[in-house]
């Protein structure tokens, strides 16, 4: 649609405003349709600024997920289909499903908000509107492996090697799969796997994060655990996609070592899971 290409090209150019001219010309079209291109992006939420005759600019500030602004910040090399929901049930049962429909490519499901947000054990995962990102990778791992484990491990490194730099507290991970902010739950993964019955191996992975980013108000009885790392930038595109490219990287390699050693000096518990990595590397 006229509208996505056109949000498109403001993601490329934040920085600076893109004459309707140019817009036009780019997609063969008349000033008026990108006129109304333009309008709808702003109905559906996307602060843009009309900067006189300089054309139309989209707003730093501006936080609604797209596939455009998360493809901004993907690995160049990374090929992935992108689903963008405003509210699903679950990421993770929207790559289920399609990975029953035949899709064994990579996928990457992404949503404002879940009404059925799943955690390890059958646990819940408050998922509200406007204010986490909500995100799955599906995705064949490079190499086959035994160990699930190491599947969860080396995504909570990469949502720490992400998410660090924006932090001015350390995130701390609480075995095996709940990442903590200043005493308080902010991220929870929930990684699954198809595994092949002859060897055992696991082939193909699916790995949902959920993280509080935004302020947000939860329910009474998760407000003594949970919280929210308070972030008003970057935009949840560019984390999406930043963190997308890690869980990537991890799925070209995920039995290195590497992970392990990482997950140990973030561990708020180093005692517990040092003896955990001792046995998984026995395996």
């Amino acid at each position: 649609m006229l509208k996505d290409n056109v949000l498109s090209i403001l993601e490329s150019e934040r920085s600076r405003a893109v004459s309707g001219q140019v817009l036009a010309d780019r997609f063969g079209v008349s000033r008026n349709a990108i006129w109304k291109a333009i309008n709808q992006l702003k109905e559906e939420g996307h602060i843009i600024i009309s900067d006189g005759n300089r054309g139309y600019r989209l707003d730093e500030t501006s936080d609604i997920l797209s596939e455009a602004g998360i493809r901004r910040f993907l690995t160049e090399d990374m090929d992935v289909e992108i689903g963008v929901y405003d509210s699903v049930d679950s990421t993770n049962n929207v790559a289920k499903r399609r990975l029953a429909e035949g899709n064994t490519g990579s996928l990457l499901v992404v949503a404002d908000s879940q009404t059925g947000g799943r955690g390890r054990l059958g646990h819940t995962f408050y998922s509200p509107e406007h204010s986490g990102l909500y995100l799955t990778y599906s995705t064949e791992l490079a190499q086959p492996i035994y160990q699930p484990e190491r599947i969860t491990l080396a995504s909570a490194v990469s949502v720490v090697q992400t998410l660090q730099p924006l932090l001015r507290e350390p995130l701390k991970l609480k075995w095996v799969n709940d990442i903590f902010y200043c005493g308080k739950k902010v991220c929870g993964i929930l990684s699954e796997g198809v595994t092949d019955l002859e060897t055992g191996l696991i082939q193909h992975v699916t790995i949902g994060i959920g993280i509080n980013i935004r302020p947000m108000e939860f329910p009474a009885e998760l407000s003594d655990i949970a919280g929210s790392l308070m972030l008003e930038a970057p935009t949840r595109n560019e984390i999406a996609g930043r963190l997308a490219s890690r869980l990537y990287d991890l799925c070209q390699n995920p039995s290195s070592d590497d992970y392990l050693e990482e997950y140990l000096s973030y561990s708020r518990d180093p005692d517990q899971v040092r003896d955990a990595l001792r046995k998984i590397r026995e395996v």
